[in-house]
């Protein structure tokens, strides 16, 4: 049997957080965990230490870019795969999160459905890279 994937989840919102949970139920493929912040993130980041960050840009505390910024250049981890999940559409804001080196982006609102799918294909490909 394959590993889990472990997949930490920075999401205010709770509606949208509940929907992250629906995506990812199937618990012989996924073990997640959410937190409600940027800074949450990186603490469970450090403690964690999932496969994969699936964070919103819009959080209260610590923003999403401000956080990946922090996981690029602060803690200089580029191994991790984390993937942008946002409403916001500005290509150079998305840019902007491209070069600090999201390997994904996953527009809000999303497909409870195809996330997973979407989310694994990204990590791999990822993977495929290093």
């Amino acid at each position: 049997m394959a590993e889990k994937l472990k997949i930490l989840i920075a999401e205010d919102e709770a509606v949208t957080r509940q929907l992250f949970q629906i995506a990812f139920q199937d618990g012989e493929l996924f073990e997640t965990k959410l937190v409600n912040d940027g800074e949450q993130a990186l603490v469970a980041l450090k403690q964690w230490q999932p496969d994969i960050v699936l964070m919103d840009i819009m959080m209260p505390h610590m923003n999403g870019f401000t956080t990946l910024q922090t996981i690029r250049q602060t803690l200089r981890d580029t191994t991790t795969t984390v993937i942008m999940a946002s409403s916001v559409t500005d290509k150079q804001e998305i840019m902007a999160c491209a070069k600090l080196g999201i390997q994904g982006y996953v527009l809000k609102p999303f497909q409870t459905k195809t996330l997973a799918a979407t989310v694994v294909g990204y990590h791999r490909k990822a993977k495929k890279a290093q």
